[in-house]
C-alpha cells in the first residue's frame, strides 16, 4: 500500500491525528474508545483530576493541540474568522492564560462573539475582516454563519452542502493584520489561526511582518474549490513555505454529501522555532 493510500485509510479510520502527533511529540498517542482516551488524558493532563471537568470538545482540542501549544510556548493567539467564539472558548478552557485577539467582521455574529467572551479578560474582539489592504467589501453572510465569506459560493458548495445559500450581504471593513497589530501595540503573536472560507491568500499577504514572530499557523486547506476565487491547498502551502514554515500535520478532515474530503486543517511550524 502506497503512502497516499495509507494516509487516506488512516484519515478514514480515525487514526491519522494520533499517527501525526506521534511524529512530532515525545508522548505517544494510542487511538481507542472513549475509556482509553480518558485514561490517556488522566495520565498526561497537567492539572491532576481537573481533566474530568473538561467538556468533550475540550478533550478533543487538548489531544490535538497540546504538543503545539505547550511545546512552542504559545501565549498570544490571533484568530482570524473567530465566528461566534466556540473554538476559541474551547481552546481557552483547556489552555488557560493565553491572550486572544478574535477577528470577526459579520455584525450579528460579532455581537454573539462579544457576549460569549465577555467574562474573559484575555479575549479581545475586533469587528473587522483581515485582508491584504485597507478597504470596504461586501461580505456574504450565510444563515449557517461558519460558511460566511467575502467570496461567493461555487456550485460545488451547494451540491455538497444543500443547506447553504440563505445569505444576505453586509459591508465590512477589511484591514491588514500587520496594520492592526501595530495599532493595538502587539509586538508579535505566537499562533495565527485562520478560518476565513477561501480568503487565506489575502490574509497572508497582509500579515508578512506578523508572520516573522509567529511560531505556528493553523489554517483550512481547500482540496476542492467551494468559493469562487478561493485560496487553494497549494497557494497557502507555497506562501507559508516561502515565509519559513513547514507543514507538519493535518487535523479535522471535512466531508460533504459526496463523502470526499473537501477541506482539511493544516498545522505549519516556523523553521525558526522547530
Amino acid at each position: 500500500m502506497g503512502l497516499l493510500s495509507r494516509t487516506l485509510k488512516s484519515i478514514q479510520d480515525g487514526s491519522f491525528v494520533f499517527k501525526a502527533l506521534n511524529r512530532i511529540s515525545s508522548i505517544k498517542y494510542i487511538p481507542g474508545p472513549e475509556k482509553e482516551i480518558n485514561e490517556y488524558i488522566a495520565k498526561h493532563y497537567p492539572h491532576s483530576e481537573a481533566w474530568r471537568r473538561l467538556s468533550p470538545s475540550g478533550r478533543k482540542i487538548w489531544i490535538q493541540f497540546h504538543p503545539i501549544l505547550d511545546h512552542y510556548n504559545i501565549k498570544i493567539i490571533a484568530y482570524v474568522g473567530a465566528n461566534e467564539g466556540n473554538t476559541a472558548l474551547t481552546i481557552n478552557e483547556v489552555f488557560p492564560d493565553r491572550e486572544f485577539f478574535l477577528f470577526e467582521p459579520a455584525p450579528h455574529t460579532f455581537d454573539i462573539l462579544v457576549e460569549k467572551t465577555k467574562p474573559f479578560k484575555n479575549m479581545h474582539c475586533l469587528n473587522i475582516a483581515v485582508g491584504s489592504k485597507e478597504e470596504y467589501l461586501q461580505m456574504l453572510v450565510d444563515e449557517f454563519s461558519p460558511a460566511s465569506s467575502l467570496l461567493p459560493y461555487e456550485q460545488l458548495a451547494y451540491q455538497e452542502y444543500p443547506f447553504l445559500g440563505r445569505q444576505h450581504s453586509v459591508n465590512v471593513h477589511v484591514r491588514p493584520l500587520d496594520v492592526v497589530m501595530k495599532e493595538i501595540k502587539v509586538n508579535g503573536i505566537d499562533l495565527l489561526l485562520m478560518d476565513v472560507q477561501g480568503y487565506e491568500n489575502e490574509v497572508l499577504l497582509g500579515a508578512k511582518e506578523t508572520l516573522k514572530s509567529c511560531k505556528v499557523v493553523i489554517t483550512e486547506l481547500s482540496l476542492q474549490t467551494l468559493y469562487r476565487g478561493s485560496s487553494t491547498f497549494d497557494s497557502i502551502y507555497q506562501s507559508l513555505i516561502q515565509q519559513g514554515f513547514k507543514l507538519r500535520y493535518f487535523i479535522n478532515p471535512m466531508h460533504g454529501k459526496s463523502h470526499q474530503i473537501l477541506q482539511i486543517d493544516g498545522i505549519f511550524i516556523s523553521e525558526r522555532h522547530a
